[in-house]
């Protein structure tokens, strides 16, 4: 069974991908977040989706395509913007902060995920 919001930093598939994203390996992470994401229920499964469009987003952005950028960025800021500010250890805000000024052009290098510690989840 997935785990629910407050459990992602459990998850193994999950954890696999947030090292992957932050290692610049962005398409590897959507594969580990699709596996969480089809055992996944609501409101788990929109914050996963959201993740895994923001990783496309990124696999666009290292291919130089501003549009596919733009496109998927789209689809998953929606799904984030409905996600608790702080969830599976994520800072939210500061991604979805950071992935508008990327579709802004106002920044040119690619997020990574902030972590905020357990005792500030509970």
């Amino acid at each position: 069974m997935a785990a629910a919001l407050d459990q992602l930093h459990t998850d193994p598939d999950f954890q696999s991908g947030l090292v992957l994203f932050n290692a610049g390996k962005f398409w590897h992470a959507h594969e580990d977040w699709e596996r969480l994401w089809l055992r996944s229920t609501d409101p788990t499964r929109s914050f996963i989706q959201g993740l895994i469009q923001v990783a496309a987003a990124l696999v666009h952005w290292q291919r130089g395509n501003p549009r596919g950028l733009t496109l998927n960025w789209n689809k998953a800021r929606p799904k984030l913007l409905h996600a608790p500010a702080n969830c599976g250890q994520i800072d939210v805000a500061a991604l979805i902060q950071w992935m508008d000024g990327m579709v802004a052009q106002a920044v040119s290098q690619a997020p990574t995920l902030a972590r905020k510690s357990d005792t500030a989840s509970a």
